[in-house]
Order: structure tokens, then C-alpha cells, then sequence
């Protein structure tokens, strides 16, 4: 299978989702929730009847998809948390909080691209989508809503790379921002890791999930250290998954290239050291 050469000189910002999705943003006043039994009816329904076997038929039986080291997940499924996961997929990156979540709900956060579709988003929603506001406004009410997630002992799933690289084999840099979140919470992290094999007879890959942690937040340091250290930890456990066991570039070849540099530079990777920007 020929691959398609895809340039990048900003592993934070550069974007391969190309979706051509023109994104809408929240209205002012949003309600990320609402208490109406109907629409609590409405949520439960789509999100345990239909979302939830969707997740694990797709997952397991359509993409094969292994998860290895679930059991750091014992004991932990009685109480809210966070899981981080590198962003290579539209689907499974959308359905593999659910499968490890599971029993808890879970909500991933996206971004507004996610709930621009005219018409359907209330479906997203109840699906379990917890879209970031491009409005100061209402991120009170966005930080809000994680707060009585994680009070109601859902777990939420975050993509601190921020963007999909569509099949990325390894884990770029990301900042320690998202993680306030479980160090204001006091919440457990754990990590999850999509790595991709290649496959005897078929050129689609072999997909593992390893799942790392918990990573718990340090109550003896400063708010903004115990981010970082937080950070630190989940990144390299993800990328030691990945350094280890992606080892198939499917579809695409990802090549560093210095932004305003017509040639390419024979690199895949930039380098990678602990980020230090909040």
C-alpha cells in the first residue's frame, strides 16, 4: 500500500483531521446538562442502549481491537476519573472511553467541531460528548459540568494532543494545561495508548490498546507543579507504549519539516522533551 507523505512542523498545532467541518459555536446560555426526565430518559436510552454495545461491537469485533493491562483499572471503578489517550482515530478514539470506562459512563471532551453538524447535536451530546467552548463565557459552565461528572463518578476522557494524525504511530508533545482538572478534583489519570502492528496478510493494522496509571495527583506540591508532574508521568508512560509496540505506519508517513522549509527533512519525530508551557 502506498503511503501518503504528510509534512508537520508543529506537533501542538498542526491539524490532519480534515474534516471540513466548519465549526459553530456553542450559543450563548449552552446547558451542558439538563435535568428534565425526559431528556434524562432521552440520554440514558441512547447512551446505554445504543452507544454503549455500538462501542464494544466496533471495538472488539469489527476492528479486533486488544486492551492490555486493564486490571490497573480494578478498584477504581467506583469513583470518577481521567483517562488521557493519544489521538490517532475519528471512531475508536471516540468509543474507547466507553469500553474502559465500563461500567461507569464516560464523556470525552471535544471540540466544537464535534457538535457543529446541524440537527444532531443533542445525539452527540447524549452519546457522550463534552464539547470545549470557544467561549470564554461559558467555560464556567464547561468546568462546571466536569466537575458534577466527576461527582457522579463518570470518567472523562481527554486527548491532550489536542488534534488527530489520523494512524500517528508515536506520541507527540503535549502541555500540561488538561490536567488541572484531575489535581483541582483530586481524581485518579490513567493513560491509554493506541498502537498499530502490521498485520500478516492485510495491510490494515493490528490495534493494542495499553492502558497505564493511576497516576494520582501530589497534594504536597503547588497546583500548577502537580499538573506538570502529572503531566510528565502520563506522557511517558504513553510514549514508552508507543516507542515499543507502534511500529507500523499505516496510510501515512508523518515528516517533520520546519515550517517555511520547501524540503523535506528526513525525520518523523521532533524532539520531545518534557513541556514546560501551562
Amino acid at each position: 500500500m502506498e503511503q501518503e507523505i504528510r509534512y508537520y512542523s508543529d506537533e501542538v498545532h498542526d491539524d490532519f483531521a480534515q474534516t471540513n467541518i466548519e465549526a459553530v459555536p456553542l450559543p450563548a446560555g449552552f446547558k451542558y446538562h439538563s435535568d428534565n426526565i425526559f431528556r434524562r430518559l432521552r440520554s440514558f436510552f441512547i447512551y446505554r442502549i445504543l452507544a454503549t454495545p455500538a462501542c464494544f461491537l466496533y471495538c472488539k469485533l469489527i476492528r479486533r481491537i486488544k486492551y492490555v493491562n486493564k486490571k490497573c483499572l480494578k478498584g477504581y471503578k467506583k469513583q470518577g476519573a481521567f483517562i488521557y489517550g493519544n489521538h490517532t482515530a475519528f471512531v475508536c478514539d471516540a468509543f474507547n472511553p466507553t469500553v474502559l470506562a465500563f461500567p461507569r459512563p464516560a464523556k470525552v471532551m471535544v471540540s466544537e467541531d464535534s457538535t457543529s453538524i446541524k440537527g444532531i447535536r443533542w445525539l452527540i451530546m447524549d452519546a457522550g460528548a463534552l464539547p470545549i467552548p470557544s467561549s470564554l463565557h461559558l467555560m464556567p459552565a464547561f468546568n462546571g459540568e466536569i466537575e458534577r461528572a466527576i461527582a457522579k463518578k463518570y470518567w472523562i476522557a481527554i486527548y491532550p494532543e489536542a488534534h488527530i494524525w489520523p494512524y500517528y504511530s508515536g506520541v507527540r508533545n503535549f502541555p500540561a494545561v488538561s490536567f488541572r482538572y484531575p489535581v483541582k478534583l483530586n481524581a485518579p489519570v490513567f493513560t491509554y495508548t493506541m498502537t498499530f502492528k502490521k498485520r500478516k496478510h492485510s495491510s490494515r493494522p493490528k490495534i493494542t490498546v495499553y492502558v497505564d496509571g493511576p497516576f494520582l495527583p501530589d497534594s504536597d506540591l503547588p497546583a500548577k507543579k502537580a499538573q506538570q508532574k502529572l503531566r510528565d508521568e502520563a506522557y511517558a508512560a504513553m510514549k514508552a507504549r508507543a516507542d515499543e509496540f507502534s511500529t507500523y505506519d499505516y496510510k501515512y508517513k508523518y515528516i517533520y519539516r520546519p515550517e517555511g522549509d520547501s524540503a523535506a527533512v528526513e525525520a518523523s519525530t521532533t524532539p520531545q522533551g518534557p513541556d514546560t508551557q501551562v
